[in-house]
């Protein structure tokens, strides 16, 4: 109960903030901060203010440098927001390639580890019933010696 009124409690603060963000609006912010900036220099040098000037040609460097970082690093999802949808089928496509290629090598090696296994239970079956035919042999012998026996 507490952290239900702690959460709202940070939610009306603005404090808590649940909303990612993604990179296309950081990146078109930056560029419509970029224009806002370029606008106010030129103000600026309208006006001779050169305090105001330095500070927004810093300023300006700074959000440059990060458009340039943002573009450097993530060329593919700023050409087109599919990218990563279609990096992720990709990868998913790969790697089901790849499994059903183990998969099939896999299940091969089960089935020929299958065979043998009834190879070998066979073998034993055929042992088994062949030591159990003996006995039994050996059995009706000796139930024949001993039926002789008590007849003579």
């Amino acid at each position: 109960m507490k952290e239900n009124v702690w959460q709202e409690h940070q939610h009306k603060l603005g404090i808590l903030v649940e909303r990612s963000v993604s990179l296309l609006e950081i990146y078109q912010n930056l560029l419509i901060q970029h224009v806002a900036i370029s606008e106010e220099v030129e103000d600026a040098i309208e006006r001779n203010d050169y305090v105001k000037l330095s500070h927004l040609l810093v300023n300006r460097s700074k959000i440059q440098s990060a458009i340039k970082e943002v573009e450097s690093l993530h060329v593919d999802e700023l050409n087109s927001p599919d990218s990563m949808n279609g990096r992720i089928c990709k990868a998913l496509k790969d790697a089901a390639a790849t499994m059903e290629s183990k998969g099939e090598d896999m299940l091969s090696n089960v089935i020929n580890n299958l065979d043998k296994f009834n190879q070998t239970a066979g073998n034993m079956v055929t042992r088994a019933i062949s030591i159990s035919n003996k006995t039994l042999s050996k059995g009706n012998q000796l139930n024949h010696r001993a039926v002789q026996l008590l007849i003579r």
